[in-house]
């Protein structure tokens, strides 16, 4: 029997429903119920599902377990675990709050302590104390760390998150991802949503990964697996982060410095990340446009994706003349929107959009998705109604798709945008007022489970398709800037 059909049999069972009678009232041949309920016959047809829950009088809460249940059996537990945890990844993203970001104290604090002298570190709170103290002297002298370590090692990470100083310390974090991504596909994604959160609070973030399974690194057969090197100490952990040993010797550091680079040398690029703002993100992604393929190509854009769309004039009369670089992102944005134009074209870009957002736009004019510093002032109705008209000529064109997403089912706040082309490439963008970072993967297993999930949510009923979303967007625009 499948997941859906037990369920189904269960609510039958629990009910005490006559199998004949039900399946009249539910418009289905008894047999052809008999072998839903038995699971000789896959039930695909939502509406006679439907029917067989309202029948069946299903709480809320029963009725998504059975929805639950119909999406495992028609696409199988693993991607239903992976579909999950992507929009668990992006619904975290909402969470990154500004104060997490990199910030300069009003007033210098306090150095912290000096650790205690080399030898053996013995209890949970002796060691965070530790590694709390190295991790803060090293981002406040602005040092390297090396770090082999999982993401989900908390306290050192959020020890990172939370140091302060006069300069940033460059964090080079090495970690294991698994080739089958775990049990229920999801371990190497858990990993990723932690990540970004790290990249968005530590500007000078390089997470790399080999492959290998974590528990031959990080389980109880390791005795110190983890490793902290700074260029002045070394710190290695227990897999149960209960015991250590700190080291001051300059033969021992170099040693362990020595081993995490052979790691270093073994290991790929996990995500890689640029400051956006100074024209510098133009000027990257003029390098990327030249060598992206937008043939399958999928964005998540919180609110109306038209970068694409902007010409020298619409730049020049709304580009803040205070924004940082200026005087370079003027050519650079110009030159940039018009390749990005010719590049998409040739391809096929599906965008899902946030109506609300959307919504909100035409309304006021207003980029919320873009740095408050990037526009000197609203963008007026005219210029509104001209970027959806190049919006809806290039989905007549046939190019260019377009999907209005219910705000409740969007994942992004407006902060956050995605790109992905099909196995080859996911781009984020964040913006938060002066903060502007662009990330990258390539990593194939996390792009697969990326692409999957963004699909899968353009094509639900809920979504509204390039016919639908077009006429939304003419409502729109006869109801705000008629």
């Amino acid at each position: 029997m499948s997941v859906l059909s037990e369920k189904l049999s269960y609510f039958v069972e629990q009910r005490g429903r006559n199998m004949a009678e039900l399946a009249k009232r539910c418009g289905i041949e008894r047999s052809t119920l008999y072998q839903y309920l038995r699971g000789r016959r896959p039930l695909q047809n939502r509406g006679q599902l439907e029917a067989i829950m309202s029948e069946l009088h299903l709480t809320p809460d029963e009725r998504a377990e059975v929805w639950e249940a119909y999406e495992i059996t028609r696409i199988g537990v693993r991607n239903y675990n992976r579909r999950c945890k992507v929009r668990e990844i992006l619904d975290s993203l909402l969470t990154v709050e500004e104060g997490a970001l990199p910030r300069q104290p009003a007033e210098p604090e306090e150095a912290p302590g000096e650790p205690a002298g080399p030898g053996l570190l013995r209890g949970e709170l002796e060691v965070n104390r530790v590694v709390n103290q190295v991790v803060r002297k090293a981002a406040a002298q602005g040092e390297t760390l090396k770090l082999l370590a999982q993401p989900d090692y908390s306290l050192l990470m959020e020890s990172l998150l939370l140091a302060e100083g006069p300069a940033q310390a460059r964090v080079i974090h090495i970690i294991c991802l698994e080739a089958d991504s775990g049990q229920d596909g999801c371990r190497n994604l858990e990993n990723v949503r932690r990540i970004l959160r790290y990249g968005v609070g530590i500007r000078r973030y390089e997470p790399r990964y080999y492959y290998g399974k974590a528990m031959e690194h990080y389980g109880v057969m390791n005795v110190m697996p983890y490793l902290i090197v700074t260029p002045h100490c070394a710190i290695q952990i227990a897999s149960d982060r209960k015991a250590a040993i700190f080291h001051e010797d300059r033969e021992v550091v170099a040693y362990l410095g020595e081993a995490f680079d052979k790691m270093y040398q073994q290991s790929r690029p996990l995500m890689t990340s640029m400051d956006g703002f100074g024209g510098r993100q133009a000027q990257w992604a003029m390098e990327y446009v030249r060598s992206a393929d937008f043939s399958h190509t999928i964005e998540m854009c919180s609110g109306l994706c038209s970068i694409q769309f902007w010409d020298e004039g619409l730049i020049r009369k709304y580009m803040n003349p205070q924004a940082p670089g200026y005087a370079s992102m003027i050519e650079e944005y110009i030159a940039y929107t018009a390749a990005l134009y010719q590049a998409k074209k040739q391809g096929q870009v599906t965008v899902l959009m946030n109506g609300a957002f959307v919504e909100a736009f035409l309304q006021t004019g207003v980029f919320r998705e873009y740095p408050a510093v990037f526009f000197a002032k609203p963008v007026s109705p005219a210029d509104r109604r001209e970027l959806i008209r190049r919006i809806l000529q290039a989905v007549e064109e046939g190019w260019y798709h377009i999907r209005m997403v219910p705000a409740e089912e969007f994942s992004l706040g407006y902060r956050w945008e995605l790109l992905i082309h099909q196995g080859k490439n996911l781009m984020l963008q964040y913006s938060s007022q002066n903060y502007f970072r662009v990330f990258q993967f390539e990593e194939t297993d996390i792009l697969d489970a990326m692409y999957d999930f963004l699909e899968s949510l353009s094509v639900k009923e809920t979504v509204l398709d390039d016919s639908q979303s077009a006429v939304l967007l003419r409502q729109w625009v006869e109801k705000y800037l008629a």
